[in-house]
This record gives C-alpha cells, sequence and structure tokens, in this order.
C-alpha cells in the first residue's frame, strides 16, 4: 500500500474498507448518525407516550 493509498482510506472517516457511512443518502460522521438516530428515537417514544395516554 503506497502513501495515497493511506491518505485515502482516512479522509472516508470509517474503518470498514474505506466506504463512507451514508444516513438517509447523505455522507456523515459516526456522531452525527448516532446523534440523528437518538433524537428521532425520543421523538418516536413522545409520540408513543402521547397516543398512548389518548387512548386512557
Amino acid at each position: 500500500m503506497s502513501f495515497d493509498e493511506e491518505n485515502n482510506d482516512n479522509e472516508t472517516g470509517s474503518g470498514d474498507g474505506g466506504k463512507p457511512k451514508t444516513f438517509f443518502g447523505l455522507e456523515l460522521g459516526d456522531d452525527v448518525v448516532y446523534t440523528v438516530v437518538i433524537i428521532l428515537t425520543l421523538i418516536f417514544i413522545r409520540q408513543v407516550m402521547v397516543v398512548i395516554q389518548a387512548l386512557n
């Protein structure tokens, strides 16, 4: 592996064969993807709680 190939692998920010992480078609870092997933999960849980309270 040459020096240039090592730099290209490091630019993607992922360690799984140089394939960048995508989330809804956007290339994002791991931390951003995890943050978005956590926020969407909290919104989903809130919506479920509203429905449960409405049914009671």
